[in-house]
């Protein structure tokens, strides 16, 4: 079993009330607990084996602290689901919620952070602290959610720059001559580390859907993801564009895709043959970074890169804003809905 499926499995093959009895350890499930343990024990192994990987690839500083903690926190948890004891459950229980509130203290990196924070949601469904749960399933979206936008610049040409930055402080930079050789081997390195950042904070991404709707936060339906692969030069030796996210609506409403939720609308402008569309983007809880935002009218190339967020369109939701609403006039007639908000030049929300 890959590694952060475990939860959203459980949900789809037995519902929303399936996978809160097996976190609770209801005595009249216990087939589906012990399967949830084991899914989680084949699975967990593995996401800290590759958490270390991907933090030591990307120059990430993985603290001991935070290594430990969520090492004997996952087994606590473990111990807990494997228990019939309710008092012994419990006791377990409280103490792996410690262990991963100390990892989430010592964590170094969004991604740190999130896998802290998806544990500790784990742990208020099982206690049945719903209030608790809810504060730690927030951050788990948040920080997936900033974890995908700091990583996702790599899988692109940014990748370079990155390993240059990455071997002069090596110190090991070598011959001219074999610099660049160098460069492209440190570059490929780094660009897998980032393509598995990438999934992992997806994949927490989906099971915070799952997680909000057992902590009594709703039903997200799941918007139509699709990676658009980076282009390469006409050599086909390096990347020259970076790899986004298109992200469609699942239907009628706001597009919910972690803790932003975008919205579209489209009135008749005052002006003969104009239309005005808007877009409403809310984020529950607010980013600790700012977004650069550009809505782009029907036809309009994406930015595939930075330089595409000072056109006139673009405007920036500080760190800490709750929201901002942009307004464009469009021509009446078109498909006002084929607008597009491109975030940080990453993220491709379309409005159909």
């Amino acid at each position: 079993m890959e590694p952060l499926t475990a939860i959203t499995m459980i949900a789809a093959k037995y519902g929303i009330s399936g996978l809160i009895g097996a976190l609770t350890g209801n005595q009249e499930l216990g087939s589906l607990s012990a399967e949830l343990v084991g899914a989680l024990s084949a699975s967990e192994d593995r996401l800290a084996e590759k958490l270390t990987g991907i933090e030591s690839r990307l120059d990430e500083v993985l603290e001991q602290r935070y290594a430990a903690a969520i090492g004997a926190g996952q087994r606590t948890l473990l111990d807990a689901g494997a228990t019939v004891d309710p008092r012994v459950r419990a006791d377990e229980l409280v103490r792996a919620r410690d262990l991963f509130r100390d990892a989430s203290a010592s964590a170094r990196s969004p991604l740190q952070i999130a896998v802290a924070e998806r544990y500790l949601v784990l742990c208020a469904i099982a206690l049945g602290r719903t209030e608790t749960g809810l504060i730690a399933w927030r951050l788990l979206g948040r920080s997936a959610l900033e974890a995908l936008l700091a990583t996702m610049p790599l899988v692109g040409p940014g990748v370079y720059e990155r390993a240059r930055e990455r071997l002069a402080k090596s110190g090991r930079a070598g011959f001219r001559s074999r610099r660049e050789e160098r460069v492209d081997e440190l570059a490929d390195e780094l660009l897998d580390a980032a393509s598995e950042v990438s999934d992992l904070a997806l994949g927490l991404l989906a099971e915070a859907r799952d997680l909000g709707e057992a902590l009594g936060a709703g039903r997200v339906p799941e918007p139509a993801l699709d990676f658009l692969e980076p282009e390469e030069a006409d050599s086909g030796d390096r990347l020259v564009t970076t790899g986004r996210l298109e992200i469609r609506p699942p239907g009628p409403g706001p597009t919910r895709f972690g803790p932003l939720s975008v919205s579209w609308d489209a009135v008749p402008s005052a002006r003969p043959g104009v239309q005005d569309v808007t877009v409403t983007v809310h984020t529950e809880p607010a980013l600790s970074v700012p977004l650069h935002l550009t809505l782009l009218a029907p036809g309009t190339p994406d930015p595939v890169d930075p330089a595409g967020w000072g056109t006139p369109d673009s405007h920036t939701l500080g760190a800490g804003a709750p929201g901002i609403r942009l307004t464009r006039p469009v021509a009446t007639g078109g498909p006002a809905a084929a607008c597009t908000l491109s975030v940080n030049g990453l993220l491709l929300f379309r409005s159909t």
